[in-house]
């Protein structure tokens, strides 16, 4: 009771916050995988959180307590990255594995506009930093992942995404190419919804395909809730997962 009463709390704080402040429109990068092509405006913050249960196998759960994504504008079309990750590993007949993953800088920045048939495109890098997090998911070196992601404006209510990436792995002397495919639908004003496939690719391992979908609601001008659900499509990929999650877009 203690704690709907303080998310009711918090969630008048936010409402008095946006009937001062007139506020950009909300973009978020969750819950789908298909980063968006927006960057966060010049000055402002973007705060994105999630909790997220994956079930890898019968005998293995990940388990994402807090994946937050801040973002700040710093110029007009470039925004700073930091994501940092509490997990829980549990594995059949192991000890669980709880701690924070290593952190993670990086940046996003607008290239080109949407114009007729020419999407709305950016570019986006992150460096995941080496000896940061709990000693069980260390890394001994940086490793690093970029992508271009692009946006299309169908019709008034249905939007497409899509991304082509690469990872660059701290523990293997090869890189992974990544995909995304998105399909988003206005269903209301305030509701949206989303399907996709994403998955990655390389020739010394069997890729990773998935699809998922789910749903965002706008509570208030700068704050969206959302829920999301997956499934492997392939015995390499994770069986299933499930999460929730916030955007929150605010200006000191």
């Amino acid at each position: 009771m203690k704690n709907i009463l303080l998310i009711l709390f918090s969630l008048c704080i936010l409402k008095g916050f946006t009937q001062d402040l007139k506020v950009p429109e909300l973009i978020g990068d969750r819950p789908d995988q298909t980063e968006s092509a927006y960057t966060v405006p010049k000055g402002y913050f973007q705060l994105e959180d999630g909790f997220l249960i994956e079930n890898e196998t019968n005998e293995k759960q990940n388990i994402s307590y807090s994946s937050v994504l801040l973002r700040y504008g710093l110029f007009d079309n470039f925004e700073l990255r930091l994501v940092t990750e509490y997990n829980k590993v549990k594995s059949s007949g192991f000890n669980d594995i709880s701690g924070f993953s290593p952190s993670s800088i990086g940046a996003k920045i607008h290239i080109q506009s949407e114009n007729g048939w020419i999407p709305q495109i950016a570019f986006l890098g992150h460096i995941n930093i080496a000896k940061t997090g709990k000693k069980e998911f260390m890394q001994d070196y940086h490793s690093a992942q970029m992508a271009v992601t692009f946006n299309h404006t169908v019709t008034g209510y249905w939007s497409v995404g899509y991304s082509l990436g690469v990872d660059f792995p701290s523990s293997v002397d090869y890189s992974i190419g990544t995909y995304t495919l998105v399909s988003g639908f206005a269903i209301t004003e305030k509701m949206g919804a989303f399907i996709e496939a994403y998955g990655d690719f390389s020739k010394y391992f069997i890729p990773e395909n998935k699809v998922n979908g789910g749903i965002t609601y706008l509570i208030f001008q700068n704050f969206q809730v959302d829920i999301a659900a997956g499934f492997g499509l392939n015995e390499s990929a994770a069986d299933n997962y499930i999460g929730i999650g916030l955007v929150y877009l605010f200006k000191l």
